[in-house]
């Protein structure tokens, strides 16, 4: 399959380079100075013997960030997850350092034990939130294994320097560090960036213009791919919160349902089933209240976070479409963002709205029939005393 917004010839003959793109966000645990945050990890790269050298651009603070990022709900509790109180705090640089690393073969790990790890020396970019890793390709066939060091490596390194990292794959489930595409890169001359010209499946063909060295080919696919990576990240991040926050409003939900039903199924017993079961689910009235507002609270999480990712899908489709390299992106982003699109929280509103309803309809009754027992008191009372 071709790209029919690709410019026109087919890349020449020079080097081969494969490149992997993924979500390694850096995590500070108190708020500093985005220089100090560079000034630390770049001082930590370069005392680990693996990174034979580091090159930091010069930051313009304007355009660096602090990001909330939310980890996986199985990483947290669900009243965290609940009140996003488990939100992590990254950072953002406005441009990536670059460096190189050398790990031997042998200490590399492999991908489901994939006995394929393609080299020893890597070429590697980072922005605190993507992370691009980038090699010789001379291999027909695509190493599962390739580049897999830089989790491990980027871990031990932040570790060192009091900084995190936390690695986004696809889902909670995935062991891949990377994005499922993989960019095969080719020089052509006369080209200013980066173009996709051709994909298929988890296969994505990149014209990079000529360069002298890999370090320079990686920054042109900074250059061209960069902005939207990072688009696609935090849009992936808050999209995996709202996913959660929908699966603990149903988890909630599901509990209210199954008390109330416990209460009309004792309704429907005989007198003393009934007062056995009504026992047993004592103070439900208290903990259907408690689920329904608990209930309520995701709802409106869900809207928060939903509209925060509707911001994001826009800037991350703009820039796709703007550089033509949605390839890159298809085979991690449909799934989830149908997913997403799909939420409906109206059963939801619909049967918190209706319990509560009943539970009210049932104080109203109850004291209308403590106010006519109190009349009904109060009137003999008078009749007695005036007699």
């Amino acid at each position: 399959m071709t790209n029919p917004d690709a410019s026109q010839g087919s890349p020449d003959n020079g080097p081969t380079f494969l490149c992997r793109i993924g979500t390694i966000f850096l995590l500070t645990p108190e708020k500093r100075k985005f220089g100090d945050y560079m000034e630390n990890l770049c001082n930590a790269l370069q005392g680990d013997p693996r990174v034979q050298w580091v090159k930091r651009a010069k930051l313009n603070t304007d355009y660096c960030s602090h990001i909330a990022v939310y980890p996986n709900a199985d990483e947290s509790d669900s009243d965290e997850v609940m009140h996003g109180s488990d939100a992590m705090r990254a950072v953002q640089f406005d441009r990536p350092l670059l460096f190189k690393i050398v790990v031997p073969i042998k200490n590399q790990p492999q991908h489901h034990h994939a006995d394929d790890i393609p080299t020893d020396t890597y070429w590697v970019s980072w922005d605190g939130v993507v992370v691009m890793v980038l090699w010789r390709h001379e291999r027909e066939a695509i190493p599962s294994s390739g580049g897999q060091i830089i989790l491990q490596l980027l871990e031990e390194i932040c570790a060192s320097a009091n900084l995190g990292v936390f690695n986004q794959a696809c889902s909670p489930a995935c062991m891949n560090v990377f994005m499922h595409s993989d960019l095969v890169i080719k020089q052509l001359d006369g080209l200013e960036d980066c173009r996709v010209f051709g994909f298929d499946r988890t296969t994505v063909d990149v014209a990079a213009p000529p360069s002298e060295d890999p370090e320079g080919v990686l920054i042109d696919l900074n250059y061209s791919f960069g902005r939207t990576a990072l688009y696609f990240a935090r849009q992936k991040n808050s999209g995996r919160r709202i996913i959660d926050l929908e699966a603990e409003a149903w988890r909630r939900a599901a509990r209210l349902l199954s008390h109330y039903s416990a209460h009309v199924e004792a309704a429907a017993t005989p007198l003393r089933k009934r007062i056995v079961m009504r026992w047993r689910n004592r103070g439900w009235r208290s903990e259907v209240r408690s689920l329904s507002a608990q209930t309520w609270v995701c709802m409106t999480g869900i809207e928060v976070t939903l509209r925060n990712w509707k911001e994001l899908k826009n800037d991350f489709f703009g820039a796709a479409k703007e550089n033509s390299c949605m390839p890159i992106f298809e085979t991690d982003y449909s799934d989830e963002v149908a997913m997403i699109e799909s939420i409906d929280l109206s059963r939801l509103e619909s049967m918190s709205t209706q319990v509560e309803s009943r539970l009210d309809n049932r104080l109203v009754s109850i004291a209308t029939a403590g106010g006519a027992v109190s009349g009904a008191i109060a009137g003999a009372l008078v009749t007695l005393l005036g007699g």
